[in-house]
């Protein structure tokens, strides 16, 4: 290269001090404002009855009748497992299935969600209460409290609601798969099944 040819201007540029961020706080605090736009994801619904401390609307079409789930305790939660058609001769599920109707159910105080599963067969008291407090509600926020007494389950109309619900936005088969997500019986090999045949994995 001939010694003629133009070098470089280079300059050595003095460290900035981290702290001088804090010089301009008006202008900080513009950055940090957030401008990405985030999307919440229902990631949770529950599956059971309504608890007595709150006032609950069920959806009058988003519902799967003649359904089959079996009740079972996990701890101190209760499960319900969903039983695929197929599985319902089995004979270690055909004795605990419970025929019900799955209805999408909003809950007051807090606006959530969870699937009902509604007793079709009102052969015992409390899953007729159940079965009515379900079909009431359609129309109605209704409560559902436990009575010691009676062995049964008291049914009130709320005494002045005048909000409508807001359902959710993803379909009623999303809410499904999230809701049942693990819990769906579709095998004879099905680690529920395997615990009632009393096989260690």
């Amino acid at each position: 290269m001939s010694d003629d040819a133009k070098k470089p201007d280079l300059k050595v540029v003095p460290d900035k001090d981290p702290s001088a961020i804090f010089d301009d706080l008006a202008t900080l605090r513009k950055e940090s404002k957030l401008t990405v736009k985030r999307k919440t994801i229902l990631v949770n619904v529950p599956v059971g009855k309504p608890p007595g401390n709150v006032h609950f609307r069920t959806h009058p079409t988003l519902k799967l009748e003649n359904a089959t789930v079996i009740k079972d305790k996990e701890g101190t939660s209760d499960v319900f497992y969903f039983i695929v058609p197929a599985m319902r001769g089995h004979p270690k599920l055909a004795p605990r299935l419970r025929w019900v109707t799955i209805m999408l159910t909003c809950v007051w105080p807090g606006n959530g969600y969870l699937l009902w599963p509604v007793p079709e067969k009102t052969t015992f008291k409390a899953w007729k209460s159940e079965n009515t407090a379900a079909d009431k509600a359609q129309k109605d926020w209704m409560q559902m409290v436990w009575n010691e007494e009676k062995n049964d389950y008291d049914v009130e109309k709320a005494e002045s609601i005048d909000i409508e619900p807001i359902w959710p936005k993803e379909s009623f088969e999303e809410l499904l798969k999230i809701g049942f997500a693990d819990i769906i019986v579709d095998n004879a090999d099905h680690y529920y099944v395997r615990r009632l045949r009393g096989i260690i994995d």
